[in-house]
């Protein structure tokens, strides 16, 4: 794979600050928490809004909440090629069963911001196998089919 597709390694040492911040901001969803965002959006350097974080709790644990949240934004990449696209499947698959939402989350988007394709995730939980999905995504893609 190459280096631009890696997965970016988070700062582990701002974890436990930024998990403390999700929680204040959380808790105040419906007070002023613009210091907090402030300095979550410093840190992350990614503009975040107080609702992606409300009640978190029902879907997600704060620590995978906290390492999504440190996770750069992923790249644009218009040249993919097919065997990139299905190691990036693989690796989201992977991710799924391991419970990796960061990695997870990295990747779809990748998918999604370097292919012409808004329902990365139907392709990726169809069922077939991973030649075949990155087989699908690529035809949809070249022929620019955008399902709305």
């Amino acid at each position: 794979m190459r280096k631009v597709l890696e997965f970016p390694q988070i700062d582990e040492q701002k974890l436990e600050f930024v998990q403390e911040l999700i929680d204040s901001i959380a808790e105040k969803v419906d007070e002023d928490c613009r210091g907090e965002l402030n300095r979550l959006n410093g840190i992350t350097g990614k503009e975040h809004t107080a609702v992606e974080f409300a009640e978190y709790w029902g879907w997600t644990d704060l620590e995978s909440l906290a390492r999504i949240t440190l996770t750069p934004e992923p790249p644009c990449i218009h040249d993919l090629t097919k065997t990139e696209i299905e190691e990036i499947i693989a690796v989201i698959k992977d991710c799924m069963i391991s419970v990796e939402d960061d990695k997870a989350d990295y990747y779809i988007g990748l998918l999604r911001k370097s292919l012409p394709l808004t329902n990365v995730m139907d392709y990726i939980m169809s069922g077939d196998d991973i030649k075949r999905i990155a087989d699908d995504m690529i035809s949809a893609a070249s022929s620019s089919v955008i399902a709305l």
